[in-house]
């Protein structure tokens, strides 16, 4: 059966696109790469946390986020030290560097915000968030059977 059948299928990879162009877009406007800039606004935000809790807020892969802290760490804008009080856990930190480039670097990201939703009303952006936020239940729904189903 051709994909023209499913329109789901073509709804799928126009979003895989869209999120690849996405990323290639961030990346020259901001002059971060996604995965790192999520990172670095998060410990802005939410001050030292535990690389545990960080890939847990950030919803991503320990072992990726790993390479994005040894990444940046090399270049000086995180430090990295055990808990206190678990030393199982590695805390990460901005530093005063790190903390510099996040503020130097958020009116490109709010320009960029802007420049890409420029045309969306309140009510499109409504829309396209609550379409987002079911397929992506769903698809962490899929995730979790999938790993079920496996174990």
């Amino acid at each position: 059966m051709p994909d023209d059948d499913f329109p789901q299928i073509k709804v799928l990879q126009k979003l895989g696109r869209t999120y690849r162009a996405l990323l290639a877009a961030f990346d020259a406007s901001i002059g971060q790469p996604m995965p790192r800039w999520r990172v670095l606004l998060m410990l802005y935000q939410q001050g030292e946390t535990s690389q545990k809790k960080l890939a847990e807020a950030l919803r991503m892969d320990p072992a990726s986020l790993t390479r994005q802290i040894k990444t940046i760490e090399r270049l000086g804008w995180v430090e990295r030290h055990s808990d206190a009080r678990d030393n199982r856990l590695t805390n990460v930190v901005l530093s005063t560097a790190g903390a510099a480039v996040v503020e130097q670097t958020m009116p490109r990201r709010i320009e960029f915000i802007q420049r890409v939703l420029t045309d969306l009303s309140l009510n499109d952006l409504a829309a396209l968030g609550a379409m987002l936020d079911r397929l992506d239940e769903r698809l962490r729904d899929e995730t979790g059977r999938a790993a079920h189903s496996k174990g």
